[in-house]
């Protein structure tokens, strides 16, 4: 009896942690959504009524070893980005959804349902692996093992076009329709973002207590989710898969501090 308290304790608190790294770090987000790339597919989402984003735009989501100088340029920046249009509760010293101030020369984050959508074609660059699963293969759940590629490549590197005032998660979820990988998110409006749980069917904690998806652009961990971060021509997109919270891939100092 003991030992089956100990686990539900256990499971609590480990539920907890990762709603505050996620919070702080990534890709924090009533809906669930899940795609196969089927076409025909039950499970489809309209994200356009639930993320009031253009229908267009969805034909179908830890410390790093920095030293001193590099920790204090990534720190939030209030005065900067409330001269950007984000709006700081005062007492909370973050946004209502809540987010820190964006670093210095970093997007701040935009609300899907004020992004505006054009016809203007632009390109980015977007990526999604899993090498640190190889790296702890040991800690992978047995059942998941088929679903790793023995390169660690789920989406290689490649130029896709996107349209002017699209988000990240916009572009993950149609790229991931098309090419038939299956990508499983969550809207919670809390964050008013999406949070991707599954991508390629390996899950958050499938290796691992410490486990999940995390994205980045141009080498930064934002602090907001990825249905909030409005894409830049030219801009370099990489999800990956975390087995440590975020460390073994360079953002644990972005979940534990907001950056």
């Amino acid at each position: 009896m003991r030992k089956h308290k100990n686990k539900i304790i256990a499971g609590v608190m480990i539920a907890i942690l990762f709603t505050l790294i996620f919070w702080y770090g990534g890709d924090a987000p009533e809906l669930r959504g899940c795609t196969s790339g089927s076409e025909n597919s039950e499970n489809e989402v309209k994200i356009s009524e639930t993320l009031s984003i253009d229908e267009k735009s969805v034909e179908t989501d830890h410390f790093s070893k920095t030293d001193k100088k590099t920790s204090q340029a990534e720190e939030g920046n209030e005065e900067y980005s409330k001269k950007n249009g984000m709006e700081i509760n005062e007492d909370a010293g973050k946004d209502t959804y809540p987010t820190n101030p964006a670093p210095e020369e970093k997007p701040i984050p935009i609300e899907p349902e004020n992004a505006a959508i054009t016809d203007k074609e632009l390109t980015c660059t977007l990526s999604v692996s899993c090498n640190t699963i190889l790296q702890n293969i040991g800690w992978l759940d047995k059942e998941k093992v088929d679903f790793v590629p023995k390169d660690g490549i789920i989406f290689a590197e490649r130029t896709i076009v996107f349209y002017e005032g699209e988000s990240v998660f916009n572009v993950l979820v149609r790229e991931m329709k098309r090419n038939k990988i299956h990508l499983e998110f969550e809207y919670i409006p809390m964050y008013n973002s999406a949070y991707i749980e599954g991508i390629g069917n390996l899950y958050e904690f499938d290796c691992g207590e410490r486990s999940g998806w995390m994205y980045k652009v141009n080498d930064w961990f934002p602090n907001y989710g990825s249905s909030r971060y409005q894409l830049k021509d030219g801009d370099k997109i990489e999800w990956v898969y975390t087995c440590d919270l975020g460390k073994d891939v360079g953002g644990y100092y972005s979940a534990r501090n907001g950056n």
